[in-house]
């Protein structure tokens, strides 16, 4: 089972890298993180759900605002989104 975890972890990593190109860097890690922690803990209950929420999104925002506020850091823009 754990093998079978990790395998999946690298692979979700993968598909977040492609990811960025198209959707751009919040929009790709804000997802990358939920389904992460989904497959960390699975949420059981409507409580565990707001927080993987929560978490993804502060993650995905606070890193982009970190990275291209204080160390200008260009992240990548999304070609469909633009975001």
């Amino acid at each position: 089972r754990r093998f079978r975890d990790v395998v999946i972890h690298f692979s979700m990593f993968a598909v977040y890298i492609a990811a960025m190109s198209p959707l751009g860097f919040r929009i790709s890690t804000l997802v990358y993180v939920a389904a992460s922690s989904c497959l960390l803990d699975p949420p059981r209950s409507p409580k565990a759900w707001v927080r993987v929420a929560v978490l993804a999104v502060l993650a995905a925002f606070l890193t982009f605002f970190v990275f291209e506020r204080y160390l200008a850091v260009l992240l990548p823009r999304g070609r469909w989104t633009s975001f």
